[in-house]
């Protein structure tokens, strides 16, 4: 959404050329000028002891302290120093805040909208009432990370970089970053929570599609082969069935409500490891941008030696080890959020029906500053629900029915949550029992957590407040004057999901089904389709006894399962002319692996999206394009068990299912014809294939976007272990745009042996040598290491930074 900027400023500097190579030749200076130096020797505020930054050969910092909260001060330092321009639109995304300094007239009204549902949601509000959560202890690392990111900035002299400084200009000189706050690095956990256990958006889009095809139509799309599950759609109460769906479902999608669904993890015993120890492998999978989501380092001191992956704006190793314990995350898909309509008093419109009757809406007021515009004021309700979806979308037209008002509970909106401290404590744990305690705390977003440990042991656990619902399964949204569908609390964290030291010796997780089918909780129907699950168990099988490489080997497997699925019923009927002739000889001889220097893969890809869009486009008219990437499970059932749904509506003859298959392959070959031209032999997969890290204010700007952004043609694609998701949309509908942006394998027999990649590179200034210093090793799958003793980092270091205590008056 933020590339939307981009677009703004390519358009204000388009008028001349002579204004484009001025703007170029500052911003170059602008941002050789920002380049932090990595040595030198600084007293600070906020420091119990000295702190030693040590960047090693790849510009990872290893911090070395004498407490964890001087470690987190020295991981803010360095955070600020290469991320900050990136650490504070993040925040201000969560504040609300991003239209104070980003002029509406340059990008619309995308980011008043975003500003809205940030601020309707209360997303900062929460962050910041979780702070008083947190144990003395958690707040103190918290602090500390705030005072390390404060004393970068304090620097009167401090450039902040092409970004930030291009913000300041359009707010008309008055922009500079404010202090950081301990509430903003609780931001980060809140918006992700918001995105991974994301799904109130998929129940309006439910709610639209049973307005479309019917109720036994969305149970048809969503139900998933193999799952017994007993949930209904029939909840479609009276109250709903005015609503206008279409513009809440496009005045709320933005990147912060944008769904998150994909990760790799597994962990081997030391039964099927060359060691005789545990390996663990974990590759999240989140958009592509640059600079990257994650930032390595290394928090060494008494008691704690923590390497991983950081996230820029939060104090804790997200992911990685800590000399004993290791873990990695993929995400659950938790349905933690339901949307009520909540019926207005029809005797008095400040007030809302109900169970113990009436009772008033409780009121608050937002104002959005707006750069270079009129401030906007939202004047927000909130039931007993939780904040009332109407009061942040433009109030042009009624939204929902009349004497009603939609309103959104989620566990993520939980003033009390403590997830920040869950998280923070597992960098801490040293066993499985202080791991389990860690993860308790957790309550958004729900996560799948392997866990090994130097001692052999290995377990998963999936933590969260995961709601019991009284009534349904949250798939569409319900009556709130009864407390018919309420929740009636959460299941006991004794009964969540939990394995330790399985008798087989292996843990796979790759967002699939968590869960056997007489599970007796319900956590969601967004399970992923199982293929890059099961292509993982089928490699960690045919192995009796892995190394570490292996493992690594496998998180850039390109072979696609879904290939093996589909293909037989697309190759089936008989090629209707030469060219679907050579394709189908093609396809045939194809051994399913999505390589970008081959043509088989495009011609696959193409013709699923083009067959997707041939079966479904007439049935769901102006709601095809949520649907559009494609689904083999879904075209399975429906060439199987909905032929009807093969005829197009739009011609006047009836088509068979062998028919739509023809002619998706015929539109696909001339899809890719039109731009690899006819010689089916050249065609290539990584042509269309390319992994793009956007940046999100500079990729839509001319020639500044080729040193802004990085791309390049990338294997793999949506259903394989080296997952590359494609946007399917705009003009370049096969870029990859979602993917891995952090790999780590962990050796627990020599946990230095722990190996650790990201696409591209440790700094968000986009001249710095470390900002894409790691593609090469990316694609070679040179991974890097992270480990040595002081001394050691030191010989090879390329920057070292001494941080003291400023000393007290006399």
């Amino acid at each position: 959404m933020l590339a939307r900027l981009g677009i703004g400023l390519a358009k204000g500097l388009a008028g001349s050329v002579l204004a484009i190579l001025i703007f170029l030749v500052g911003a170059f200076f602008q941002v050789r000028g920002a380049l932090p130096s990595y040595d030198g020797q600084f007293e600070v505020r906020g420091l119990k002891a000295p702190v030693e930054i040590l960047r090693d050969k790849n510009a990872v910092p290893h911090i070395i302290a004498g407490s964890i909260e001087d470690a987190a001060f020295g991981l803010g330092y360095a955070h600020a120093q290469d991320r900050f321009w990136q650490m504070e639109l993040m925040r201000r995304l969560g504040q609300g805040r991003l239209s104070e300094i980003v002029p509406a007239e340059l990008v619309g009204s995308a980011l008043i909208e975003t500003d809205s549902t940030m601020r309707g949601l209360g997303i900062y509000r929460k962050a910041s009432e979780s702070l008083n959560a947190l144990s003395p202890a958690m707040r103190g690392i918290v602090e500390g990370y705030a005072a390390g990111v404060n004393a970068w900035l304090a620097d009167d002299d401090q450039q902040f970089g092409l970004e930030l400084t291009l913000l300041k200009l359009l707010s008309g000189g008055s922009y500079r970053p404010e202090p950081w706050q301990p509430a903003d690095s609780l931001v980060w956990a809140k918006l992700m929570a918001l995105g991974l256990d994301g799904n109130w958006r998929a129940e309006l889009l439910r709610l639209r599609l049973a307005r479309r095809i019917g109720e036994d139509g969305v149970k048809f799309l969503i139900e998933a082969p193999g799952d017994n599950r007993d949930a209904t759609l029939s909840m479609v109460s009276q109250a709903v069935k005015s609503l206008d769906l279409d513009r809440l479902y496009r005045e709320t999608d933005n990147i912060a409500t944008a769904k998150r669904m994909a990760s790799n993890e597994w962990v081997l015993s030391g039964a099927h490891s060359v060691s005789g120890k545990p390996l663990l492998a974990n590759d999240p999978h989140l958009g592509l941008t640059f600079p990257g989501t994650w930032y390595l380092a290394r928090l060494l001191g008494p008691g704690f030696d923590i390497r991983g992956a950081t996230s820029p704006g939060s104090p804790a190793i997200v992911l990685g080890h800590n000399g004993t314990i290791g873990w990695g995350f993929t995400t659950t898909n938790l349905d933690s959020q339901d949307i009520f309509v909540e019926r207005i008093d029809p005797t008095d419109p400040n007030r809302y029906i109900t169970p113990d009757g009436p009772r008033p809406f409780a009121v608050r007021e937002e104002t959005i500053k707006v750069a270079w515009g009129e401030p906007v004021t939202l004047r927000i309700r909130e039931t007993r629900h939780g904040p009332v979806i109407d009061d942040f979308i433009r109030r042009d037209s009624q939204v929902s029915p009349q004497g009603h008002v939609l309103a959104l509970q989620a566990t993520a909106l939980d003033g009390a949550d403590t997830s920040a401290e869950g998280f923070g404590r597992i960098g801490l744990a040293h066993n499985w029992e202080e791991f389990l305690a860690a993860t308790r705390r957790i309550v958004s977003p729900m996560q799948n957590i392997v866990y090994a440990d130097t001692a052999g042991n290995i377990g998963l656990v999936a933590p969260a407040r995961v709601p019991i619902r009284r009534k349904g399964d949250g798939s569409m949204p319900v009556p709130g004057w009864t407390s018919e569908y309420d929740w009636a609390g959460f299941v006991p964290f004794d009964e969540l999901p939990r394995v330790y030291n399985p008798s087989g010796g292996i843990i796979v997780n790759a967002n699939a089904r968590l869960v056997p089918d007489d599970y007796r909780h319900f956590i969601t129907r967004d399970w992923a389709e199982p293929y890059r699950q099961r292509r993982a168990h089928q490699l960690l099988r045919e192995v009796e006894r892995h190394p570490v490489y292996g493992m690594i080997v496998m998180q850039a497997d390109n072979l696609t399962l879904e290939a093996a699925e589909i293909l037989p019923m697309l190759l089936k009927g008989a090629p209707r002319n030469p060219r679907a002739a050579r394709a189908h000889d093609m396809l045939g001889r194809w051994n399913h692996f999505m390589h970008a220097s081959r043509p088989e893969p495009l011609v696959f890809t193409a013709w699923l999206w083009e067959l997707q869009r041939g079966l479904l486009a007439d049935e769901l008219g102006e709601l095809f394009p949520a649907l559009a990437a494609p689904d083999v499970s879904l075209m399975i059932r429906i060439l199987r068990d909905k032929p009807g749904w093969c005829d197009d509506g739009g011609t006047r003859q009836t088509e068979t299912c062998e028919d739509a298959i023809a002619l998706a392959l015929d539109r696909a070959l001339d899809w890719i014809a039109r731009r690899q031209g006819p010689d089916m032999t050249t065609w290539q997969w990584g042509e269309e294939h390319v992994a793009v890290h956007r940046h999100p204010l500079f990729d839509g700007v001319p020639l500044l976007r080729d040193i802004a952004s990085a791309r390049f043609p990338s294997d793999g694609g949506p259903q394989t272990l080296n997952r590359a998701q494609p946007s399917f949309r705009g003009a370049r509908p096969f870029d990859s745009v979602h993917g891995a942006g952090y790999r780590g394998v962990y050796d627990f027999s020599d946990l230095d042996n722990s190996r650790f990649a990201m696409p591209l590179g440790q700094s968000g200034n986009m001249l710095s040598p470390w900002a894409r210093n790691l593609v090469t090793r990316w694609q070679s799958l040179s991974y890097i290491e992270i480990f040595g003793t002081r001394a050691e980092v030191g010989h090879t270091a390329v920057g070292r930074i001494n941080l003291s205590p400023v000393p007290a008056k006399p």
